[in-house]
């Protein structure tokens, strides 16, 4: 039997309690004469019997007590029969996905879990980490330190199947221990279950306190005016939100417009009028949950002229020229002697 803590077994000598009070409990007998009746003498015989062995017994039960309780702090264990003169290669499988952002009771869920490893990981450990997009095979807790204290959120999708199946893919004399890290987003029931009889992977699942939370769903081109575009926004709530978020556009760095809305329904759409012209930027919500989902990048270029050729009498073509102004085509005409075929392909109608 082995103990995960000891140093606990030191609190063994509080056993000398029940002992002390054992010992001060004990009262000699006062002899008191009395009268000579032979069946009263054996009924005060009994009596003190039955009274020494309830008080061994008692104090039996708390000794036994105590020490159970000792023990239990303790946390005994034992080696599993087959592990003599086998070693087990641990794997650690850290899901570091934009959604390990939410905030649990000691912070982000990402963050925390790296701050248990550093801190009861034991150095002289070999383990393999994979994350969602790096794995380090064959390393140690020291010299993976830097790497983990600067693990940032990644944009690929956690896949636990992939992971498991570059542990399974890997050959060794060894029994692999593979522990996972995640929140379980997106990952079935049927996922969290042992794959094989050689992966078993043990579940450490961090809860998140924060439930709630606010994000740009879609950004898209509502309608086109003269001189400017109409775009809509939708936003999307998880879970309850009172108070009033604030929606900003930004082409670039340079604000276009801003508001506030109160997602009192599960949806909202909002409309802006932003200038028609290049737009390289981005929709920005100030919301408290999950901060990966307040940007929406997006992007307008602005509409190329399309290019026009008639072929024909001049005379006969010019109406064309009022439909397809120079403002918004390129329009060109030739006669068909005079026609450069190698035009016809560069056309968007003729």
């Amino acid at each position: 039997m082995q103990f995960k803590h000891p140093e606990i077994l030191y609190f063994l000598f509080l056993l000398v309690l029940p002992i002390l009070v054992h010992l001060f409990q004990l009262r000699r007998f006062k002899k008191e004469y009395f009268t000579n009746v032979k069946f009263l003498k054996e009924l005060s015989i009994q009596t003190r019997k039955s009274s020494q062995l309830k008080k061994w017994l008692l104090l039996l039960t708390r000794l036994l007590l105590l020490t159970a309780l000792i023990f239990a702090f303790a946390q005994p264990f034992f080696k599993a029969k087959d592990s003599k003169g086998v070693t087990n290669e641990l794997y650690l499988v850290l899901d570091n996905s934009f959604s390990m952002q939410a905030k649990g009771k000691q912070g982000e869920l990402l963050k925390r879990a790296v701050q248990e490893l550093l801190e009861n990981t034991p150095e002289s450990t070999t383990f393999s980490l994979l994350t969602n997009d790096d794995v380090y095979w064959n390393t140690d807790i020291k010299s993976i330190q830097k790497e983990l204290m600067n693990l940032d959120y990644s944009a690929t999708n956690f896949q636990l199947d992939q992971s498991l199946t570059k542990i399974k893919s890997r050959k060794t004399p060894f029994n692999k221990d593979v522990v996972v890290i995640t929140d379980a987003i997106n990952l079935q029931a049927n996922q969290l279950k042992p794959i094989d009889e050689t992966i078993n992977p043990i579940f450490i699942l961090p809860k998140s306190e924060q439930k709630n939370n606010v994000s740009v769903d879609s950004v898209y081109l509502q309608q086109t005016l003269d001189n400017f575009y109409e775009i809509g926004v939708k936003l999307k709530a998880y879970g309850k939100s009172e108070q009033e978020i604030p929606v900003a556009i930004y082409n670039q760095k340079q604000l276009i417009a801003k508001t506030q809305v109160k997602l009192d329904q599960t949806e909202k759409e909002l409309f802006f009028t932003i200038p028609k012209a290049d737009f390289n930027g981005y929709v920005f919500i100030d919301e408290p949950g999950l901060s990966y989902d307040n940007y929406y990048y997006f992007s307008i270029s602005k509409p190329e002229k399309a290019s026009i050729l008639a072929i024909g009498n001049a005379d006969k073509n010019q109406f064309l020229t009022k439909i397809y102004t120079e403002n918004e085509f390129v329009f060109s005409q030739f006669e068909l002697k005079s026609l450069d075929y190698n035009l016809l392909e560069k056309q968007d109608a003729i």
